[in-house]
Parts: C-alpha cells; sequence; structure tokens
C-alpha cells in the first residue's frame, strides 16, 4: 500500500475549493456540495428565503439605528413622502457594510430634518456603489469648493492664462493622482453619474473677482490681468446631493497647491469662518 500523504498544516488562508463551499454555506445553497440528503430542494430554498429575509431586516434596523444617532432633538421637517420611503427601504434593505450602512442613516436622518433633500436617482447611484468608490468620491468632496450663494460642487485643477501683446497663453494645472485621485478613479465617478465627464473650463473671471468656499476656508480671488478662466470638473446634480454626507474639511496638501498655481495669475485672500483672521496671498 502506498504512503499516505503527510496531513496538511494548519493554515488560516482558504483555498479556493474551501472558499466556495464556506460562501455557499453562508448562502444556504451548499446542499448538493455536501450531499445533503436530509432535505429536499424545496426546504432548502425555504431556509435560505428565510435567512435572506433576516438578513435584509437586520440590515433595516442597523440603518435605522444610525439614523436615529444622527437625529437632532428638533422637530421633523414634515411628513416624508411615503413613495419615497417605500423606495428607500428597497434599497437599502440589501446594505450590509457598516460604513455604507451609515451613509444611509445619515440620508434618512437628513430627510426626516427636510423632506425632498435626496432623489429616488441619489438613492439608486448610492446603491450601485462600491465602499472603495464611495471612498473615492469622499476623497473628491474634500477637494472640492463653491462659489459664494451656490452649493454646485467643483473640483478645481489650475487656470489658463490668455494672450498678451508680451505674452502666450499658458495653462496651469494640477495633477490628481498626488492626492489619490488617478485618472482611473475620475473615470469610475464619471461611470457612476457623479462627475461631469471632461475638464470644463470657466468664463473669465469679472473685474470684482469671485469668492469660493472651501470647507470653513473662504476664497476671495482677483485677477492680475484679464482673460483669466479657472479649470474644474463639475459635480453633477446627483453628485451634489450626495456630496451632503461627505462634508469633509479640505485637504491641507490640496490647498497650498492650489494657492500656489492660482498665484500665478490671481490675488487671493483667505479667511476662516471660525476665526475673524485673514492671510494675503499671492500679491
Amino acid at each position: 500500500m502506498a504512503d499516505l500523504p503527510p496531513p496538511k498544516k494548519e493554515s488560516a488562508i482558504l483555498s479556493s475549493q474551501e472558499q466556495t463551499l464556506r460562501l455557499a454555506r453562508s448562502r444556504g445553497i451548499d446542499g448538493m456540495l455536501t450531499r445533503n440528503t436530509d432535505s429536499t430542494f424545496e426546504q432548502r430554498a425555504s431556509f435560505r428565503q428565510l435567512a435572506d429575509q433576516a438578513a435584509r431586516q437586520r440590515n433595516l434596523e442597523a440603518i435605522m439605528v444610525m439614523a436615529s444617532r444622527h437625529c437632532e432633538e428638533s422637530a421633523a421637517g414634515g411628513e416624508m413622502d411615503s413613495d419615497w420611503l417605500t423606495r428607500f427601504l428597497q434599497l437599502a434593505e440589501d446594505i450590509s457594510m457598516v460604513p455604507m450602512q451609515q451613509l444611509w442613516g445619515r440620508i434618512f436622518a437628513i430627510e426626516v430634518a427636510t423632506p425632498g433633500r435626496f432623489s429616488i436617482r441619489a438613492l439608486a447611484t448610492l446603491k450601485e456603489m462600491t465602499q472603495r468608490e464611495a471612498m473615492l468620491f469622499q476623497r473628491v468632496c474634500a477637494l472640492s469648493c463653491h462659489y459664494a450663494g451656490s452649493d454646485e460642487q467643483r473640483l478645481l485643477l489650475g487656470l489658463h492664462k490668455g494672450a498678451s501683446l508680451l505674452t502666450r497663453a499658458k495653462v496651469t494645472r494640477l495633477g490628481l493622482g498626488k492626492y489619490r485621485l488617478p485618472y482611473g478613479a475620475l473615470l469610475q465617478l464619471f461611470e457612476l453619474g457623479l462627475l461631469h465627464r471632461g475638464e470644463l473650463e470657466s468664463g473669465p473671471l469679472p473685474a470684482d473677482g469671485v469668492e469660493l468656499a472651501f470647507g470653513n476656508q473662504q476664497w476671495r480671488l482677483q485677477r492680475k490681468q484679464a482673460n483669466i478662466t479657472l479649470l474644474y470638473y463639475r459635480l453633477t446634480p446627483v453628485g451634489n446631493e450626495l456630496a451632503q454626507l461627505l462634508q469633509e474639511l479640505p485637504l491641507e496638501e490640496y490647498l497650498q497647491d492650489l494657492k500656489t498655481v492660482l498665484g500665478q495669475g490671481l490675488t487671493m485672500e483667505v479667511s476662516l469662518t471660525t476665526a475673524p483672521t485673514q492671510e494675503n496671498e499671492g500679491g
């Protein structure tokens, strides 16, 4: 008789076959793999449906707990639309990752306070997002700004200086890969409908300047010459809705680099919304 192979050493790494069996068991579809003759297909299907329903119930209850934590001790903003609530529950019931459940809980809390803030389209987009894609979008939100008086978020890239009698036109832009936003990441956000495709260019900046808000910072920009325009990516309406969930302090490294780039054609005055101090940049 041939010698038996030595016993396998214990390992925390599962083989592909062991992983397949584990996943099948977790979803109640391992009957034929394990040659389970003690139950019928019908019985196993019934068990799986009950397990799936219990998991969805657990997901929704976890989201409600998180929503309650975000709710303030203040009056609700009015009656929530029943069709919106039905669709919310349908979309949210399969959300099992805790970080994503936190986002859905925050949506519910905001909607209770101010009904109509989130569209069904925004919910459907969030449902399609993986946790990694949500983290990429969070990074975009940490780099974004908006004009004073507008909630439309933009991701500034740099500026374009028009030609003059003595100088040629010049474009200066930041590489977003430095801030962990390579172009491949932007493509994913284009596909999700969170960012408009393609780099955009503003109209010439007015002589009296513009004001931008970066989180807790207010920037007042004034041109040094005519024909100065800004380069940027713009969030879509759905992107702007979901950006409400990811209000991040701006990334300081990005802000410093952006000041350097914009200082080539603009002067800026920066103030903090939480403090009255100001600093002058790029005179």
